[in-house]
């Protein structure tokens, strides 16, 4: 026994290992008693009637962090610092609760009443009795606090089972009388809620701390609000997922949720206990950031094995407890535990963030891993209900965790830069030691800067348990995706590509390929591609390497430009841009704009990426020649132009038009690095993709693809020797008699000499449509979107076919890209379209200018995605934009834009020469 405990004080250093212990049991209990009350209800409420439960429960919760404003970090803080001081917190407690634990309630039923779908199902008579607990939650969780701070740990442990107890001899009775009922659950947890804010006060009366100054109300709402905003995101990544489940998946999915959540819940107990009893030890000097460091690693393994263990017990417990029909919590528990086991390292650093001033890097932590968490339970609960909603926790807090991590140890290494730095003005001394008497959270970050060296800062943020709790959570979500949905398998990815150098942007451009083809097509979907797009961005921030600078003039054009697109569908075309569909559209279609100039800059990581592209598009052209090949094989009766009719409009086919402009572009980045292959094998590579690519556009029946392929060789060839010219004159009059004969017909309808098939009459009216709707609004367009709707009013057959076969209201766009941009958003939307163009085009010729293949492959990709724009809206799908701009950005307009690797300090020189 005393060696267990002497390894428990060498593992957390600074802090009581029986203090902690406690803490740590009387939260079990309380958890164990609430869990028990909640199984019991469960069992008895049914999973409607649970889920009301539920939803009752988490709003007094959720209302009270959020109008706790950092009031309860403050009572913790200030409490003991004298007895004047604590009654001051007391009353400010009291009369904070009343006020504060009133209006937001209040505004809720207020909301509630206007519109009860706000009231998340709860009748509103209960829901008045909700909004009646939420001041008093509010002042128990206040008075706590301060018990904490002024060292009553003890105390505190023994009131805070009081609620627990009171809700479980609550359920109990209401169970034996036979009234159960979700309103009698919740009375018996209003009960315990008020007998411990009674307790509460009742031993506020004792004195501990002997009178001293009075405490400002200017340094504790200072203090309050630095350390508000993490609390209330984090809290919020697991909590406000009940309401959200609610209004996206529907009661069923709260149910299970609730379920997993306790036991969720329960891996956060040990690093909350170590939280409360490190906090006053931070404050006051104990526990320095070497300490610290120790501590969350062994949080960290801690919870890592009660992970491990909760996750091979949760398909034997959760039906045994609950029943079977709750067996659809364990997916959503295995969903949840990756995330906490790293979040649980990280929540144990935060005490000595707080107390030396470095919460700068849990704010902005929390911030991104809040976005990340919000954005994937929007987009995976609708489809996977629960189980989504725990992914997306731990996501979010993989996240958070992995940049806590990163900031503190930038953080640690900047003030240690400074400290250095004044060593060395000041010219050489003796070890500096703190002067006697009790360290003040004022200086005992100084001090501790000035008493540790440079291994604080590695201590803090050591990599191991970052990388394996990434692995955990890489596994977790593997399994999960093996077990449950296919499509989980993407969050394995997502993860990777945040903690991986570079991963994210190599991950999107090997998507794009993928996402044109028949299958990858339901995996690979806009808003996946959006949502990489945002993960390469955070990447980039978590990889301490910040965003790329775009041009100022290209942002504000981009943004001027999507902005009058908005106002353009708006006003002028009353387009219900509420609605969900136009705005995913437009935000999907606009990512790429926004994102790509983010993450995106010249350099290897970029040319490697779009190596990866033309190697995707590549496997793509294999196998789409592949698919149509055996199409004309097994089609050998009809005509060759019915047989490629019948191949472009195959169910499992992909849009040939996009296939085709995916090749061109391809082909063009191939064509411009062949020149600069070093060596046979990698000319041979290079040559074989062009090839490949050239049979692709060919079998991708696409006469705007046929198009653009000429021009780009044509272009290609104009730059280079006429003896380059005939080459390619020879090798394409040599291959045409080998393709197909569906191909060759396809190829002569391009040509003309025939009648003209029923496809190209109908573009050609859609091209007169868009002109007569340019002329009747010649500067703003109808309104972007609002070419379906205004259609019918401006659409004239011309052709030789049947317009009762149209279905007009489904054609939304003209079949040419500079059609619909003139028809939707007049001048001023093309001269905002245009403006980008050119900045891409000039930045192409710079770079060709400075002798850049990388220039030369924009141009290119350029000139065959704007034909392919006269045939169709190949750049208003989000995929092919994104590859064009990866191109385009790869390009070096001038060596003194690309970012060179930045100078080696002065100190480091020096460091490196006495280390030699």
């Amino acid at each position: 026994m005393l060696s267990i405990t002497k390894s428990l004080r060498v593992r957390l250093p600074g802090v009581s290992p029986a203090a902690i212990g406690g803490t740590l049991a009387t939260r079990v209990l309380a958890t164990a008693m609430s869990f028990a009350a909640g199984v019991i209800a469960a069992r008895e409420l049914g999973v409607q009637g649970r889920a009301t439960f539920a939803v009752m429960m988490s709003v007094p919760g959720v209302l009270s962090v959020v109008t706790v404003l950092g009031v309860d970090n403050a009572n913790a803080r200030f409490a003991g610092t004298s007895h004047t001081a604590f009654r001051q917190i007391v009353r400010w407690s009291v009369a904070f609760s009343l006020v504060a634990g009133s209006v937001l309630p209040g505004l809720w039923l207020l909301l509630g009443h206007l519109w009860p779908v706000v009231l998340l199902g709860v009748p509103f008579p209960l829901a008045v009795v909700v909004a009646a607990m939420c001041p008093v939650a509010l002042l128990t969780t206040l008075l706590g606090m301060a018990e904490i701070g002024r060292g009553r740990v003890a105390m505190y442990n023994l009131v805070s089972t009081v609620p627990a107890a009171c809700y479980l001899a609550g359920v109990c009775g209401l169970l034996a009388a036979g009234s159960l009922t979700p309103a009698g659950c919740f009375l018996s947890a209003l009960a315990g809620q008020l007998v411990c804010a009674g307790v509460l006060l009742i031993a506020a009366i004792t004195r501990v701390h002997a009178d001293g100054e009075p405490l400002s109300a200017h340094t504790f709402g200072k203090f309050a609000i630095r350390t508000y905003l993490p609390d209330l995101i984090q809290y919020g990544m697991l909590r406000l997922d009940v309401p959200l489940i609610h209004m996206l998946a529907g009661a069923t999915a709260v149910a299970a949720y609730a379920v997993a959540l306790p036991l969720a819940e329960g891996l956060l107990l040990l690093p909350t206990a170590v939280g409360l009893v490190m906090f006053p030890a931070v404050t006051s000097g104990a526990v320095e950031a070497r300490a610290t460091a120790r501590i969350a690693r062994t949080v960290f393994a801690a919870a890592a094995l009660a992970a491990a263990t909760a996750a091979a017990a949760a398909p034997l417990l959760i039906p045994a407890v609950y029943g079977q029909p709750y067996s659809g919590a364990v997916p959503v528990i295995w969903a949840i535990l990756p995330g906490l086991v790293l979040f649980s390292a990280a929540r144990s650093i935060q005490p000595y963030l707080a107390a030396v001033g470095l919460l700068r890097p849990v704010i902005a932590a929390t911030a991104l891993g809040a976005i990340v968490n919000i954005a994937l339970l929007l987009a995976l609960t609708p489809h996977y209900a629960a189980v989504g909603a725990g992914v997306a926790d731990s996501a979010g807090y993989l996240v958070l965790a992995t940049l806590v991590g990163r900031g503190t140890q930038l953080g640690v290494r900047a003030r240690q830069g400074l400290t250095a730095e004044s060593a060395i003005e000041e010219g050489p001394a003796g070890p500096s030691h703190p002067s006697a008497g009790r360290w003040s959270v004022k200086t005992v970050g100084d001090r501790l800067r000035s008493a540790c060296p440079r291994p604080v800062g590695s201590g803090l943020a050591r990599r191991e348990p970052m990388v394996v709790a990434g692995l955990l959570t890489a596994a977790g979500a593997a399994c999960l995706a093996a077990v449950y949905r296919p499509a989980a398998g993407l969050v394995v990815i997502a993860l990777a590509c945040l903690m991986i150098r570079d991963a994210g942007l190599y991950v999107l451009a090997a998507a794009i390929p993928l996402s044109q083809s028949g299958v990858g097509a339901s995996l690979i979907t806009p808003s996946v591609l959006g949502a990489l797009m945002l993960i390469c961005l955070l990447g980039r921030v978590a990889g301490s390497r910040g965003i790329a600078r775009p041009k100022l003039i290209g942002v504000l054009t981009t943004v001027g430009t999507v902005g009058y697109m908005v106002v353009a569908g708006n006003v002028l075309g009353d387009t219900d841009v509420q609605g969900a569909n136009t705005w995913q559209y437009l935000l999907l279609v606009c990512a790429p704009l926004f994102l790509l100039p983010l993450v995106a800059e010249p350099g290897r990581a970029l040319d490697r990426a779009l190596l990866l592209f033309c190697c995707g598009s590549v496997i793509l052209a294999v196998i789409e020649i592949v698919h149509v090949d055996s199409i004309f094989a097994t089609r050998t009766d009809l005509a060759p132009a019915v047989t490629a009719a019948v191949a472009m409009t195959q169910e499992a086919a992909a849009n040939h038009n996009a296939v085709g402009a995916l090749f061109v572009m391809a082909a063009a980045v191939l064509l411009s690095r062949y020149p600069a292959a070093r060596g046979r094998l990698p000319r041979l590579a290079t040559g074989t993709g062009v090839v490949v690519l050239a049979l692709g556009v060919a079998y991708s029946l696409s006469r705007a693809a046929y198009l653009a392929g000429i021009t780009v060789v044509a272009a290609y060839a104009l730059r280079r020797s006429m003896r380059g010219i005939v080459a390619l004159g020879l090798g394409a009059v040599c291959l045409l008699p080998l393709l197909p004969a569906a191909i060759a017909a396809r190829f002569g309808t391009m040509l003309g000499g025939g009648t003209m098939d029923a496809d190209s009459a109908v573009r050609l009216d859609l091209w007169s449509s868009a002109l007569r709707m340019f002329e009747d609004h010649p500067a703003f367009g109808v309104g972007y979107l609002n070419f379906a709707r205004e259609l019918s009013a401006y659409y004239e057959v011309t052709g030789d076919y049947e317009v009762m076969l149209l279905q007009l209201p489904s054609l939304s766009f003209a079949h040419n890209t500079y059609l619909t941009v003139l028809s939707q958003t007049g001048l001023v939307g093309m001269a905002g379209i245009g403006s980008l163009a050119v900045f891409g085009a000039r930045r192409a010729w710079r770079a060709i200018r400075s002798g850049d293949s990388a220039g030369e492959a924009a141009l290119l990709a350029m000139v065959g995605a704007g034909v392919c724009s006269l045939f169709g809206e190949v750049l208003l799908v989000p995929p092919l934009l994104a590859g064009l701009m990866l191109i385009t950005l790869a390009a070096k307009p001038d060596r003194a834009d690309v970012p060179s690797p930045p100078p080696v300090p002065a100190r480091a020189s020096a460091e490196v020469a006495v280390a030699r």
